[in-house]
């Protein structure tokens, strides 16, 4: 990675302070998405959602104007312009913000600081610092957006979430905010769908249930996915997810408690005819299998069409581990993508 001199840094209006000048900053991060498939309906008195809190340090919120998303989230403005920010990202609302602060203060010993407007803004600040933020953004994260995705998508309406830019930033001892930005800027075609503000609150809340169950090992190749052009890897990314997320749900079955209700035993044989499914329950143990004993037991919302969509995309997926050549254009993602989506709660439109 390409790395600035001193002349060049100093040119962009850095100055750098010596080490013993020690500036102690909380930080924390607010990351901005553009919701691609969303419109909020012109009706909305206020147009932006109820802050949703997950826990005392991290909050997320959806609203028209990504400045009223920040403030009320963080109780400032995310930008000074924001009509400018709008026409140099390129981007349209509406947006959401998720905002994360670290448990601990951090110590800044000199640097290369400016200030300007009333802020302090650092080049390069903390370069090994920031752990919390690090780990929350491996760890949670991926959780975080694979249930807003979820939520916030119908099956025949999905909605994207595409990261617009992010700002770590920090308020001092004396309460001057420090800034530290990275962005990074994305643009492609889309169609939207009008959403109420209410239907936004539903489902933020539910999105906020739903994260108990999207652990990093679940949602992690979900979340890849999301993130990936290359469509083989998106279709290997949706599919490891329902493998991952077929045997995890599996594991939490039982025959007794689950399995066992599924069939109709004559009394006049119970018992053997119990040992006999018993047994076929737990000699379950290829991923086909189980798919269909979480079919059946698990997830109610998964119909006929949806297990064919399994089978089928399996049978691709077998092709490729035994190094079958096929075409991208023929790798079903749009159906296993929309089957991740079913299996995690999204709804028909």
């Amino acid at each position: 990675m390409a790395s600035f001199s001193k002349k060049a840094i100093e040119a962009m209006g850095y100055k750098e302070y010596p080490s013993a000048d020690v500036l102690v900053v909380h930080f924390g991060i607010i990351k901005v998405y553009s919701l691609r498939g969303i419109a909020l309906k012109k009706g909305c008195e206020e147009r932006r959602s109820k802050a949703v809190t997950l826990s005392d340090r991290c909050s997320f919120a959806i609203a028209q104007s990504v400045n009223e998303a920040s403030k009320l989230l963080t109780g400032d403005a995310f930008v000074d312009d924001e009509e400018r920010w709008l026409s140099e990202k390129k981007t349209t609302p509406p947006f959401l913000l998720i905002y994360f602060k670290e448990r601990s203060p951090r110590e800044l010993r000199g640097g290369y600081r400016q200030e300007k407007d009333g802020y302090i803004c650092t080049y390069d600040a903390f370069p090994e610092g920031k752990k919390d933020i690090k780990e929350w953004e491996e760890g949670d994260l991926p959780g975080i957006i694979t249930s807003l995705t979820v939520n916030l998508s119908t099956l025949d309406k999905q909605v994207e979430l595409v990261p617009l830019e992010h700002s770590i930033f920090g308020v001092t001892a004396a309460g001057i905010n420090l800034f530290d930005l990275k962005i990074s800027v994305s643009a492609t075609g889309y169609v939207c769908h009008e959403r109420s503000i209410e239907d936004i609150d539903a489902s933020l809340v539910n999105a906020k249930e739903l994260l108990p169950i999207l652990n990093k090992d679940v949602c992690r190749n979900f979340y890849a996915a999301l993130n990936e052009s290359d469509r083989m890897k998106q279709f290997l990314g949706y599919f490891q997810f329902i493998e991952r997320y077929t045997h995890s749900t599996f594991k939490a079955l039982s025959y007794n408690s689950d399995a066992k209700l599924a069939f109709n035993v004559p009394q006049r044989i119970n018992k053997s005819a119990s040992k006999f499914f018993e047994k076929i329950f737990a000699d379950s143990k290829n991923l086909a299998q189980r798919f269909h004993w979480c079919a059946i037991l698990a997830w109610p919302n998964i119909e006929e069409s949806d297990v064919n969509n399994f089978l089928e995309a399996k049978r691709v997926r077998d092709r490729l581990s035994h190094g079958e050549h096929v075409e991208k254009s023929e790798l079903p993602v749009a159906e296993i993508k929309r089957l991740a989506l079913k299996i995690l709660g999204a709804k028909q439109s």
